[in-house]
């Protein structure tokens, strides 16, 4: 499980050319969503912290799958101390990783046994195991078989579209 400084994180992210939008609260939610999308393939869970409190956000801005997220707003424990005491009250506290590059933290952590990655090489990981996606230049022809049998259906009784296009247009 990654347990995650939020704006340790965010901040790292936002070194990488195109890794953030630019306005603050998407930015927020697009590191959750990065971390929902690590977690979902490596089969794991993510808790992060942030400083202060959620702001303007609508319901569920922030709720992916695989990813709980705490805010530690005015008048309690800032995201660093929630990230420490998490840890300390872990019963498999071996079995975390915290992401943060703040000193403090990452000494306490590791001295209560976690394994320890800096937001940077996190930043660094997210980048790379979210490449741009290319935008394709046709449309890809579904594979046989790998669509639904009324498709299919579809598909066998138009034949070629290409085909089709002229009977409809032709006839």
């Amino acid at each position: 499980m990654y347990v995650v400084d939020g704006y340790n994180l965010l901040h790292a992210l936002k070194k990488l050319p195109g890794a953030l939008p630019a306005d603050f609260g998407r930015a927020r939610a697009r590191v959750v969503e990065l971390f929902s999308h690590l977690c979902k393939r490596e089969g794991g869970k993510a808790r992060v912290f942030f400083d202060g409190t959620p702001g303007e956000l609508g319901a569920g801005d922030l709720a992916y799958p695989h990813v709980k997220v705490q805010f530690c707003g005015a008048g309690r424990e800032s995201a660093d101390e929630a990230v420490r005491d998490y840890v300390e009250n872990s019963n498999q506290p071996r079995r975390l990783t915290v992401i943060s590059s703040d000193l403090a933290v990452t000494k306490a952590c590791k001295l209560a046994g976690t394994k320890i990655l800096s937001s940077q090489a996190m930043a660094n990981k997210l980048a790379a195991a979210t490449p741009d996606s290319p935008t394709p230049t046709r449309p890809e022809k579904p594979a046989r078989g790998a669509i639904g049998k009324l498709e299919q259906e579809m598909l066998d009784e138009i034949g070629d579209f290409e085909e089709f296009k002229r009977r409809i247009t032709d006839g």
